[in-house]
């Protein structure tokens, strides 16, 4: 049996990063994605050290054209998973909120993922177990304020998914959201410094779900889903934006 590869977003640190790792101890070929390469390096070092197989791929997953030329790299090899992981947030209120802002935001967290389904379904079709995993937020199911432009984003990949999940059920390419609660990552300590520790997911609960997820049996799936901290309540949100 050929080993399985698996491409992962935003995978030079946070949550990508760790899924990069839990999946390439699973077995997988990672091949990892994000804009600095440097980081990714050090992920692809660390898995390599511990026995795992990893490689770099900087690419910006907005731009059409870098993502095509990866593609065309490896235009004549399986992909058995797409993970995507990378996305930015943003905590204003709507009317200071600029167009760069707003284009931004929508870019990396739903035409992002977007392009790379897109560019990268006919190496999807060649695996026997294929998965698109999109990275979800609980801004898509539970709104606070402040976020508007993100928990836009964010639903809009919400309805991506599940639209896109119907579309390729015919061939048994599972299209899964996975969306997490609040998450002990760099990027949640620098958006709200002031959180709970107690109501944040960890990446590596997050990074074992998708290894879960991408190693269903074929022909099976889950549907959308939140994974949160049971220390995370109801106005946690709130509460950490107030504060």
């Amino acid at each position: 049996m050929s080993i399985q590869t698996a491409l992962i977003t935003g995978a030079g640190g946070g949550m990508g990063s760790e899924i990069a790792r839990q999946l390439a101890a699973a077995g997988f070929h990672c091949l990892l994605t994000g804009r600095r390469e440097g980081p990714l390096e050090e992920v692809v070092a660390e898995i390599e050290a511990a026995g795992g197989s990893a490689s770099a791929h900087p690419l910006d997953v907005t731009d059409s054209v870098q993502i095509q030329a990866l593609v065309d790299r490896r235009k004549e090899e399986c992909l058995d998973a797409l993970i995507c992981c990378a996305g930015d947030w943003l905590i204003k209120p709507l009317e200071a909120v600029t167009d760069a802002e707003i284009e931004h935001i929508l870019a990396v967290n739903l035409v992002g993922p977007m392009l790379m389904a897109r560019s990268f379904l006919p190496q999807l079709r060649r695996s026997e177990n294929a998965t698109i995993l999109n990275i979800g937020s609980i801004a898509s199911m539970r709104y606070v304020p402040q976020i508007s432009i993100y928990t836009a984003a964010k639903t809009g990949l919400r309805g991506f998914t599940g639209a896109l999940a119907e579309e390729l059920r015919p061939e048994r390419i599972r299209c899964v959201l996975l969306s997490p609660g609040p998450a002990d990552t760099p990027m949640r300590w620098a958006a709200t410094p002031q959180a709970d520790p107690d109501t944040l997911v960890t990446p590596e609960t997050i990074a074992r779900t998708v290894a879960h997820i991408v190693t269903l049996p074929p022909g099976t799936t889950v549907t959308e889903f939140l994974l949160i901290s049971q220390g995370y309540g109801e106005d946690a949100a709130r509460k950490m934006l107030d504060d």
